[in-house]
């Protein structure tokens, strides 16, 4: 595990933290490519992928802190504010980024579904490059396992990360293809859904539901999976 990358005085750059700069910049950028080839404002991809981002943190650690660290977070609020230290859920990323993307849109009178479409590959290729600050935060791991190559663990972050690329590699290739709008978030939240649930037979620290192997990432994958899958379904036939 490497958390702390280096430390400059006072300033700790944590790998967790970096990894998440890097998949923001990296997904604005291919985002933008996207808003060129379709004639749309570069500058409303800017504002829109902001508040995305924005939302996505906010959802993601309220969302981790209430399901998996409510205890230390009652007896250290302030715990709240550290993001850069990990401890984010991506179901309340993909939650919190839909309810602002939602705000924003209506606002500035643009359709939710186009800009969806415009971003799912960039945010699947930042999910791939925010399991690499995971893998060395030592965060989200998987089971033991039998040693191979001195890994006694399933490495879980290195899983999805392979999935979330190829899950990328789909999506770029797809948004020539799908040819009405929403349909190609629609189908990223489909495979993210799959994705999560091959990984998460794997992970050691899923959080188990009414004393039964049902773990909430499972029953959150699922739930989602079927609501996009309707929503593709009726928006296709249109």
């Amino acid at each position: 595990m490497h958390p702390i990358i280096t430390k400059i005085g006072p300033f700790t750059i944590y790998s967790y933290g970096m990894m998440v700069a890097i998949a923001f910049l990296l997904g604005v950028f291919i985002a933008k490519l996207e808003a060129i080839r379709k004639n749309i404002k570069p500058d409303i991809v800017y504002d829109f992928s902001f508040y995305i981002i924005i939302g996505s943190i906010i959802g993601a650690r309220i969302y981790y802190i209430f399901f998996f660290d409510l205890k230390e977070f009652l007896s250290d609020p302030v715990s709240i504010f550290k993001v850069w230290q990990g401890g984010l859920s991506i179901h309340g990323g993909i939650l919190g980024g839909i309810i602002i993307g939602l705000i924003f849109s209506k606002i500035r009178k643009i359709s939710f579904w186009k800009l969806a479409d415009l971003i799912s590959p960039s945010i699947i290729l930042g999910q791939a490059i925010g399991r690499i600050g995971c893998f060395l935060n030592g965060c989200c791991f998987g089971m033991p396992m039998k040693p191979f190559y001195g890994m006694k663990n399933h490495p879980t972050q290195i899983y999805e990360l392979v999935l979330d690329f190829i899950g990328f590699l789909m999506l770029w290739n797809l948004r020539k293809k799908i040819n009405f709008v929403g349909g190609l978030f629609l189908f990223y939240l489909m495979a993210y859904s799959v994705i999560r649930i091959i990984v998460s037979q794997f992970r050691a620290d899923n959080s188990y539901l009414w004393n039964t192997n049902l773990t909430l990432a499972d029953l959150t994958s699922v739930t989602t999976f079927i609501i996009a899958m309707i929503l593709y379904i009726k928006k296709k036939h249109v």
